[in-house]
């Protein structure tokens, strides 16, 4: 078990300072630029600048000009990086499941996976008539729309648990395609409800008759990995029995670097993405995992959803993985690809670089938005990991407040001293405070939380030493004295486990996690993506949107709630009962690190 523990908290891994051996590009100093360079010396290399709040140009444009300086061939561009403003976001935008906000953890109602009775077949959920027929179950009595596809089933009740409903957000966007559908996803496959939502997406699309190009595309790590040919199998299970249907279904299992010296790493997908059309898209941290999300013991998490062309960036990004996956397959490669189209006898090899969209009608001025992404190890020589750039630009050019809620800052390998964290992002908000131009607020997943699968959701790194880690930046950047650094960050520097109420842990004890992967500057710029903010080397993309009126809301109907029940289990900051910096060395303990969620 611990030769596994140590194999899987590679899954996260940090790619090997030097080991990229990869063909780079030539940067302004003349220095080659590779996948492998650091951040901080791709910025020096491209004299990438900061963003100036006081400029007449929004921050999304500036950074879009310092991230195309780190690509000068535009080989990512529409891939790794691209502002579009012709966006909106649609009233239920925002996807934040569960949404217990306020509420008793032992009130948190769900359904087993595995129902006994008269149940829905594969979702695993009690047909009801009435609210009365779930109460025993602490849930409610309503209709999914992905139970529409079941014989039988059309505009029938169940009952439904805290997060049941959020498998209608894939369901409708997949179901409703005209012409193209990308998921990208991370090992384990969809399972249980959200399988069961996803097959019958596809077999509605079967129904319509519709020529649609669906792929999915699951990252794997290692020992199991994820098999593909199986996946597919599932999604098209009912599909192959409707005659007339024009449907191309692709499937791929990928990972970009398993160590090797030619790339120096462990890397695989980790986006999660379900782009429609070119027009929409839904991404974030949901992870489509029934047992992580749908039952006891959920794991938080937020997820966003956009019409308009950032959905088309989201297509180019996962045409990106495809190129890779076609292109890597083999008997003994960690890449696997197949396909299935109506008509045909069966399941064979096969695969899509570049999925083909429809024209989408220019729409009115709209929502600017950046679309950031990573391409991480052994998927390219050249450096491709603007998405960590982009946030490092945005914190530094912060004048009021940052927030941020993630799983975790920092990450430890076995047997390694120290946890690693995002220098960068650490510096500036050490700077941001220090000027005094406002607060940090940071809140993280609870130690040891966990799921009801094989998950983790916590890297095993003490809240405490977070706090020590901030203190330890703000020295190395600042000629205070320690006391005047002290009542600073126990003032600015305001760090709390996540609470969704009165609880600190559900009802066995078990710590609760939070996955989102959220920041906002200001009050006006918010990302909402899979990037985590602690250092790894895998496949991200996400949305940074610039919106004030979306971003009150999402303050209002996210943070705000969860600041509410959060701060008062503060270690830091002026809300803090006891602020940890005037007390003591770190606590707890360092263990081992897990896989990147």
């Amino acid at each position: 078990m611990a030769g596994l523990l140590a194999l899987l908290s590679l899954a996260a891994c940090v790619n090997v300072p030097g080991a990229a051996h990869q063909t780079g590009r030539t940067g302004a100093t003349g220095e080659a630029i590779t996948a492998a360079t650091p951040l901080s010396d791709v910025i020096a290399m491209q004299q990438v600048r900061p963003l100036d709040p006081a400029s007449g140009k929004s921050l999304l444009d500036q950074a879009a000009a310092e991230l195309a300086k780190t690509d000068p061939g535009q080989r990512y561009r529409g891939i790794t990086y691209s502002l579009t403003r012709d966006n909106a976001l649609d009233a239920d935008w925002l996807v934040q499941s569960p949404r217990d906000w306020g509420r008793r953890a032992s009130a948190s109602g769900f359904l087993p996976l595995v129902c006994k009775g008269d149940c829905a077949p594969d979702f695993g959920l009690p047909l009801c008539r009435r609210a009365a027929d779930c109460h025993d179950a602490g849930a409610v009595c309503g209709h999914l729309q992905a139970l529409d596809a079941s014989p039988g089933l059309a505009g029938k009740g169940v009952c439904l648990g805290h997060s049941d409903a959020v498998i209608d957000r894939f369901y409708q966007l997949v179901a409703g395609a005209g012409h193209a559908v990308d998921i990208t996803a991370l090992q384990p496959a969809p399972d249980f409800r959200f399988l069961a939502a996803l097959r019958n997406a596809v077999t509605m699309l079967a129904r319509s008759h519709r020529a649609v190009t669906l792929r999915i595309l699951v990252g794997q790590y290692p020992p199991d990995g994820v098999d593909a040919k199986a996946l597919l199998a599932e999604l098209v299970r009912d599909a192959k029995a409707v005659p007339g249907a024009r449907l191309t279904v692709y499937a791929a299992a990928m990972r970009s670097c398993t160590g090797s010296f030619s790339c120096g790493s462990l890397s695989w997908n980790h986006a999660k993405i379900v782009a429609v059309d070119g027009s929409k898209v839904l991404a974030g941290g949901h992870n489509m995992w029934s047992q992580d999300y749908l039952i006891d013991l959920p794991v938080h998490d937020i997820s966003l959803q956009i019409r308009g062309p950032a959905a088309t960036d989201a297509h180019h990004f996962a045409d990106r993985l495809w190129r890779y996956a076609c292109r890597n397959g083999g008997l003994i490669s960690p890449v696997s690809t197949y396909v299935y189209r109506s008509g045909a006898a069966g399941i064979a090899d096969g695969c899509l670089e570049t999925i083909e969209l429809p024209q989408v009608p220019a729409t009115a001025a709209g929502v600017p938005v950046l679309a950031t992404g990573r391409l991480a190890a052994g998927m390219t020589g050249h450096f491709a990991n603007q998405d960590d750039l982009a946030r490092d630009l945005i914190f530094g050019a912060a004048l009021h407040d940052i927030r941020a809620a993630q799983q975790d800052v920092a990450f430890i390998l076995p047997g390694q001293a120290a946890p690693l964290y995002p220098e960068l992002t650490l510096e500036a908000w050490a700077g941001h405070m220090l000027a005094g131009r406002g607060d940090v607020y940071l809140v993280l997943s609870n130690l040891g939380a966990g799921g009801r699968s094989m998950s983790s959701y916590s890297n095993g790194v003490p809240l405490d030493a977070v706090a020590w880690k901030m203190l330890a930046v703000a020295q190395a950047h600042s000629a205070l004295p320690r006391p005047a650094l002290v009542d600073l960050l126990c003032r600015r520097f305001h760090l709390a486990p996540f609470r969704f109420g009165p609880d600190a842990a559900w009802p066995g004890g078990e710590q609760i996690g939070n996955h989102g992967k959220f920041w906002m500057v200001d009050d006006r710029y918010f990302y909402i993506g899979s990037y985590n903010l602690y250092p790894v080397d895998i496949q991200e993309f996400g949305y940074i949107v610039d919106d004030r009126a979306a971003a009150a809301e999402l303050r209002r109907t996210y943070w705000d709630k969860l600041w509410h029940w959060s701060r008062a289990a503060a270690i830091s900051g002026a809300d803090a009962p006891h602020c940890v910096l005037r007390y003591g060395a770190i606590g707890g303990s360092l263990l081992p690190g897990m896989p990147a969620r």
